[in-house]
């Protein structure tokens, strides 16, 4: 648990500071009071980029990222598959049982605020089960799975990055609040890591093989 902790400081660092600094705002104000603030600020460029940018988050992201793990080996794959099925039980279970019923920003602010939000043209705008974001949990869990695999530490900084801008996206776009995205980062980040820690001392032969292995076989025989 160390070794990946003091590993990937410069990815969950970042992430501790920005959980703090958020943990803050939502101790000091209302989410409403919140979100009017960061809806506030946008442009035409914003509306564009974020609208791109918050497909990091859908689902669909975990094929290439498996792909990606099964030519490094099995193990990681199996690490990854195992914190995404965490992660999203999770998520679930918020989303659909305990707090199904939770209105998301363009419902609420349409419900109980007077206030017009700006919102993003072409976006389709959900009105409920907003806690906690999915697409944020997606990103963190996908964007920190890689993080473990690269050692070069601005490397995992920019992945950091590109995690909270998609998780941005999800309160830029109002589909979610700012406490969504704080805890989506967190499960996202902590199914990764318990992943990680259930494999620990897996290390059968066959973990350290990959997709490529036949093929490297081969090559070798060849050669």
């Amino acid at each position: 648990m160390k070794s990946i902790i003091s590993n990937n400081r410069f990815f969950l660092i970042p992430q501790l500071v920005f959980i703090l600094i958020s943990s803050l705002f939502l101790i000091l104000y209302t989410k409403p009071e919140i979100h009017i603030f960061l809806n506030s600020y946008n442009s035409p460029f914003l509306d564009s980029f974020f609208r791109l940018l918050t497909n990091l988050g859908d689902g669909l992201i975990y094929i290439p990222v498996l792909l990606i793990l099964l030519t490094r080996n099995y193990k990681m794959a199996l690490i990854f598959v195992v914190a995404v099925v965490i992660s999203n039980i999770i998520v679930m279970l918020f989303k659909n049982v305990l707090l199904s019923d939770v209105y998301r920003p363009s419902k609420y602010f349409e419900l109980y605020e007077n206030y017009k939000l700006h919102l993003v043209e072409g976006v389709r705008l959900h009105s409920q089960r907003s806690f906690p974001s999915g697409h944020t949990t997606t990103a963190f869990t996908v964007f920190f799975m890689i993080a473990l695999i690269v050692r070069n530490n601005t490397f995992k900084l920019a992945l950091f990055v590109v995690a909270l801008l998609t998780a941005y996206s999800r309160v830029y776009l109002s589909q979610h609040f700012l406490i969504d995205i704080v805890v989506g980062s967190f499960v996202g980040t902590a199914s990764v890591i318990v992943a990680f820690h259930l494999f620990k001392g897996a290390n059968k032969n066959w973990m350290e093989k990959s997709i490529l292995t036949p093929i490297q076989k081969r090559k070798t025989q060849a050669s």
